[in-house]
């Protein structure tokens, strides 16, 4: 896929979307889900059949990363970390009295902050609570973000000693005019100790993150960025569009936007960067993740398995996902669920009723239909109508006349095919494929006929 875009059509389509994590994205819930409800979902969806994802949310970290978007606690307070842990594992006991663990566990993940800012001795404990908690399938797939700054050789191999076989791990970026302004020096020695460590003690998969549209990054800076990360051949690589949120992350205005690239530049490092990852012989995932073709990701999207959620793309398709710590996100029993966000809040919930579930979302009858349909173009680049029509009770020509109107200007730019069977993006419609998506997200087109296109909500397209 070695691609030209044209600047016209760039500036067209270069707008704020969603980036469908979920369908409907967390901006647009309901709020029509008691949180007081939660631990019967819990119970009902342990009567159900079908592996789980897990998600266990670690938010610590030493210092602040100014790109960042995740929620973090930045501290070294040892007393802080362990009041922490505590209510994670009352959290944890809650899960296990509910039974959903008994479910085969398909999808581990630890994420952050920085889950390996914990101790040996913390990781082993917190992951004993899970195991007593959850069962694990043979094949599961366990994943944890690694800051190698702070990550040693010999958490690494515990890691892999306790059954985890990815890591995944901050980049960014390998120039050091790039990483001192965002506040994240990180030497590739650091970063290839790291990965060594554990290739050599078994795991599987190493999982790099690049980011584009950080200040002093230009076409020339981030191919160098690109070669090495090439010569450390990761499994996987995700290449995200830095999302400018000042609003949202305070931090962020510590940046000096003056000298970040400018759209055009911006765009030809990310073009730049898919035809050096395609011609390494990595499969282009779709919209920012990279593969190499034997790993479980490039296999799930031939197969057309490949899932996404909340922690993005998944070898897995369509299984719920408990999730546990300050902020996270789960699904569970047709509904999502979020955490209190607030740290504190966060503890007094746990300690007062064992879980901190504070809102969340009913999935109705249209919104599964039009979940479906966005999670099959992101995952697949594809939509067949017959499977949904069969699934809905649904002529999807009539129910989408006015989607698939919308999407004749899309058709006639070359982004997607409308055929009778359904909806194939092109090359360069993978570029824009949440542009193709958007149509279909009613609650997008509910604001943007109030005049709100996502400005200020949503990371750009490109």
């Amino acid at each position: 896929m070695s691609l030209q875009v044209d600047p016209v059509l760039l500036k067209r389509y270069r707008t704020s979307a969603p980036r469908y994590t979920s369908y409907p994205t967390a901006v647009d819930w309901a709020g029509n889900l008691d949180p007081e409800d939660y631990p019967a979902r819990l119970a009902r969806a342990a009567d159900k059949e079908g592996g789980l994802s897990v998600y266990l949310h670690v938010p610590f970290c030493a210092e602040l990363c100014l790109y960042c978007g995740c929620n973090v606690v930045i501290t070294r307070r040892e007393e802080r970390v362990e009041r922490y842990l505590t209510q994670l594992e009352r959290e944890l006991q809650t899960l296990r009295a509910s039974g959903v663990g008994r479910r085969g566990v398909l999808q581990y993940h630890w994420g952050g902050g920085t889950p390996t800012s914990l101790s040996e001795k913390q990781i082993e404990r917190v992951h004993g609570w899970f195991q007593a908690a959850f069962r694990f399938d043979p094949a599961a797939e366990r994943s944890i973000e690694v800051d190698p700054r702070v990550t040693t050789v010999e958490q690494t191999r515990l890691l892999a000693s306790l059954g985890w076989n990815r890591i995944s791990m901050g980049v960014q970026d390998f120039d050091p005019r790039v990483q001192k302004a965002v506040k994240r020096v990180q030497s590739e020695a650091q970063t290839r100790t790291i990965i060594d460590a554990a290739r050599e003690a078994g795991m599987l998969s190493v999982n790099i993150d690049l980011m584009y549209g950080l200040p002093f990054q230009s076409r020339q800076s981030f191919a160098h960025t690109l070669r090495t990360v090439l010569a450390i051949r990761p499994e996987r690589v995700a290449l995200f569009h830095y999302a400018h949120v000042p609003w949202l992350k305070r931090h962020q205005t510590a940046l000096d936007q003056e000298a970040m690239p400018d759209s055009d530049e911006k765009l030809a490092i990310f073009l730049d960067a898919l035809d050096a990852f395609q011609q390494a012989g990595y499969v282009y995932i779709g919209l920012d993740h990279f593969a190499l073709p034997d790993d479980e990701l490039a296999t799930a999207y031939a197969s057309g398995t490949l899932g996404r959620n909340f922690m993005g793309y998944t070898t897995l398709r369509g299984t719920e996902m408990i999730s546990a710590g300050v902020s996270a996100i789960g699904e569970v029993d047709g509904a999502f669920v979020q955490n209190d966000p607030d740290e504190f809040e966060y503890l007094r919930r746990v300690t007062e009723k064992g879980h901190a579930a504070k809102r969340g979302h009913v999935l109705t009858e249209e919104d599964r239909l039009r979940r479906d349909l966005i999670l099959s173009l992101m995952c697949n680049g594809r939509v067949e109508k017959a499977p949904l029509e069969q699934a809905y009770g649904i002529d999807f020509d009539s129910h989408f006349a006015a989607e698939l109107a919308a999407l004749e200007p899309l058709q006639a730019d070359g982004l997607v095919e409308c055929s009778q069977t359904g909806l194939q993006l092109s090359d360069l419609g993978q570029l824009f494929m949440r542009n193709v998506a958007l149509p279909f997200d009613r609650y997008y087109a509910a604001r943007a006929a109030k005049g709100e296109r996502g400005e200020g909500t949503f990371s750009k397209t490109l």
